[in-house]
C-alpha cells in the first residue's frame, strides 16, 4: 500500500484507467498477432490455438505472480511502468515482424526432440512458449502496478480493483475485435505490430503526463521514437515474403518454358527472376497472393492463403489439372440437359472455367467465403478465359455451410474445391453435418464432388465412412500433378482406373468406423497431423 505523499507523483485516477484500458487493449492485439504467425506455419487449427492461449495467459499470470514478490521493493512505480512498456515494444518491433525465428527454431529443436508425432506436439508448445512468454510476463506486471498506484485508502479498494478489471477487459475486448475484423485484414499483421507498439509508447506518455514544459519535450522524444519503430517495422510495406530474407535471384530459363515474356522478347532463353510478385492482399481468411514462380526451367504461377498453394497452372500443358479433371467427369455422369451447378470455393478459376465450359450447363452459383478471392483469381484470366465475366456465374459471397443451411435452390451438381480440412474455417465442410446439408441441397439423381487432400488410405477412409452414410455410392478418383484425391458421390456408377481401385481396395481394406462430425472432426484432425508432420 501507498501513503499520500507517494501517490501525489502518481497518474490521476482517470488516467490510470485510461492506462488499464490501452492495456488491455495492446495485450490482446498482441495475442492475436502472435496467433497469426504461429499460424503460418502450424496451420490454423485448435493445436495452435490451444498452444497461444495458454502460455499467454500462462505468461500474464506469472508476470503478475512476480510483481506481488518485487512490488514492495520497487520504489519508482511510474518509471518501472515505462521501462515495462519500452521493453514489450522493442520486443514486439524486433521479434514478431521477423516470421522466419518460427521454422528455424523448429529446425533447430527437431534433431533434439526426434520425429515422433508426440515429441514434435511438444516442440511446437516450446515454441510457443518461448516466443510469448518474456511480453505476456512484462504485460502480467502492468495490472497490478495500476493497482498499486491508483489506491491511496484501504476502502476505495473494491471499487477501484473492480473498475480497473473492467476497464481493462474492455480495452482488451475491442483490442481483439479491431485487430481481427480491421488492423489484419485490411492493413496486414506488420500494420497491427505498429499500432500496439505506439500503444505502448502511448501509456508511457501518459504515465509521465503533467502541464508544463518537460511534458512537451517528452511528446517530442515520443514522436522521434515512433519514427524509428515505424522505419524498423515498415507498417507498410506490400511486401509478402512469409521469412524476412527475399528471393531476387534471376536465372535464364527456355523461351518456351514463360508463361509472360518480358518486352524483349528472345527466341532461345530469357532471363527472368525465380520468384515475382504478381498479387498481394491481406484478407479476413489470410494473407491473398499470387507468385510467378521458376521450378525446373519452368515457370508457373501459383494462387497461395499464407504459405498454402491453392492452386497452380502446373499441369496445365499435361492437361492435367485436377480441378477442371475432376469437373468434367462430375458433369459427364449427369445425363439432362440445362445443369445447375453449386461450386464451393473459387481459387484460381479453373473449376469454374471448366463448368462454364460444358455445353448443357445452364447457370453456375459460385459460393466464395473471401470477399477478396475474385481479385486474385483475375490473375488468372489468361488462363481461365475471364470466367468471372461469364454470363452463366453467379458470385455469392458466405460460408459454404452457412448458404446450404439457408438456401431453397436445388442444383444438379454441387462442386467443392476449398481449403485444407484441418483449417478452422474450412473443418466444418468436411462433416456428415454438411454433406446431408449438400444431400438436401440436390435434385433427384444429382452428384456431389469433393476435393478431398491426397489418396492417403488409412486417413481418407474417415472421410469415405462419413460420405457412404450419406450417399448411396461414393468413389474415389485421382488426378493432377499433386495427385489431388477427389470423391464423386451420388447415386451413378463412376468408371474408375487401376490407380483408383488400388487405392479403393486399399481404402476399403482398413478397419477403422469413425465418421467426422462436428462434435469430431475426426478426418481433419488426421490430415492435419500428416501436414504438419510430412506423413505419408
Amino acid at each position: 500500500m501507498t501513503n499520500n505523499t507517494e501517490n501525489k507523483i502518481y497518474p490521476s485516477y482517470n488516467l490510470l484507467l485510461a492506462i488499464a484500458f490501452l492495456a488491455g487493449f495492446v495485450s490482446l492485439a498482441y495475442e492475436i498477432i502472435a496467433t497469426k504467425v504461429l499460424y503460418y506455419f502450424f496451420n490454423e487449427n485448435t493445436l495452435t490455438a490451444s498452444s497461444v492461449i495458454s502460455v499467454f495467459l500462462f505468461g500474464l499470470g506469472l508476470g503478475g505472480f512476480i510483481f506481488s514478490k518485487l512490488g514492495k521493493k520497487i520504489l519508482d512505480k511510474k518509471k518501472f511502468l515505462l521501462v515495462l512498456q519500452l521493453f514489450v515494444a522493442l520486443y514486439a518491433a524486433f521479434i514478431f515482424p521477423n516470421y522466419d525465428l518460427v521454422p528455424s527454431a523448429f529446425n533447430f529443436l527437431y534433431p533434439l526432440f526426434g520425429d515422433s508425432v508426440k515429441m514434435m506436439l511438444v516442440n511446437k508448445l516450446i515454441i510457443s512458449f518461448f516466443y510469448l512468454i518474456l511480453p505476456t510476463v512484462l504485460m502480467g506486471m502492468v495490472f497490478p502496478a495500476i493497482i498499486v498506484m491508483s489506491i491511496d485508502k484501504i476502502e476505495q479498494l473494491p471499487e477501484k480493483i473492480g473498475t480497473i478489471y473492467a476497464l481493462d477487459l474492455f480495452g482488451a475486448v475491442l483490442g481483439a475485435l479491431i485487430s481481427g475484423f480491421i488492423f489484419i485484414p485490411f492493413f496486414g499483421i506488420k500494420t497491427l505490430i505498429f499500432f500496439s507498439v505506439l500503444i505502448n509508447l502511448l501509456i508511457g506518455l501518459f504515465i509521465f503526463f503533467q502541464k508544463n514544459k518537460m511534458f512537451i519535450f517528452m511528446v517530442f522524444g515520443f514522436l522521434i521514437i515512433s519514427f524509428f519503430f515505424y522505419l524498423l517495422i515498415k507498417p507498410f510495406e506490400s511486401n509478402l515474403e512469409i521469412y524476412s530474407h527475399r528471393q531476387i535471384d534471376e536465372k535464364y530459363i527456355p523461351s518456351d518454358n514463360l508463361l509472360f515474356k518480358d518486352k524483349i522478347d528472345s527466341n532461345y532463353f530469357q532471363k527472368v527472376k525465380i520468384r515475382k510478385k504478381v498479387f498481394f492482399s491481406n484478407s479476413p481468411y489470410g494473407a491473398l497472393s499470387v507468385f510467378d514462380e521458376v521450378f525446373d526451367k519452368q515457370q508457373h504461377r501459383y494462387l497461395y492463403i499464407d504459405t498454402r498453394i491453392q492452386c497452380s497452372t502446373e499441369g496445365l500443358k499435361q492437361k492435367e489439372v485436377s480441378e477442371i479433371n475432376f469437373a468434367n467427369i462430375s458433369l459427364d455422369a449427369i445425363d439432362k440437359e440445362d445443369i445447375k451447378v453449386l461450386s464451393i470455393g473459387l481459387g484460381c478459376g479453373f473449376t469454374l472455367n471448366a463448368i462454364t465450359k460444358y455445353a448443357k450447363v445452364k447457370t453456375v452459383d459460385v459460393v466464395e467465403i473471401n470477399p477478396l478471392m475474385p481479385e486474385a483469381a483475375k490473375c488468372f484470366s489468361e488462363f481461365t478465359d475471364n470466367v468471372l465475366d461469364n454470363p452463366k456465374v453467379n458470385m455469392i459471397f458466405n460460408d459454404g455451410y452457412k448458404y446450404l443451411l439457408n438456401t431453397e435452390n436445388k442444383y444438379d451438381l454441387i462442386i467443392m474445391d476449398i481449403d485444407h480440412p484441418s483449417l478452422i474455417y474450412s473443418s466444418n465442410l468436411y462433416t456428415l453435418e454438411f454433406y446431408k446439408l449438400v444431400k438436401n441441397a440436390l435434385n433427384k439423381d444429382g452428384i456431389f464432388t469433393q476435393w478431398s487432400y491426397r489418396p492417403l488410405p488409412d486417413a481418407q477412409k474417415i472421410n469415405y465412412n462419413t460420405l457412404k452414410i450419406v450417399f448411396p455410392k461414393v468413389f474415389p478418383k485421382i488426378s493432377g500433378v499433386f495427385n489431388d484425391l477427389y470423391y464423386i458421390a451420388g447415386n451413378k456408377e463412376i468408371n474408375m482406373n487401376e490407380r483408383d481401385r488400388n487405392f479403393f481396395n486399399q481404402m476399403l481394406g482398413i478397419k477403422d468406423n469413425r465418421i467426422s462430425t462436428l462434435n469430431n472432426p475426426y478426418f481433419g484432425t488426421e490430415m492435419m497431423i500428416r501436414e504438419i508432420f510430412k506423413i505419408n
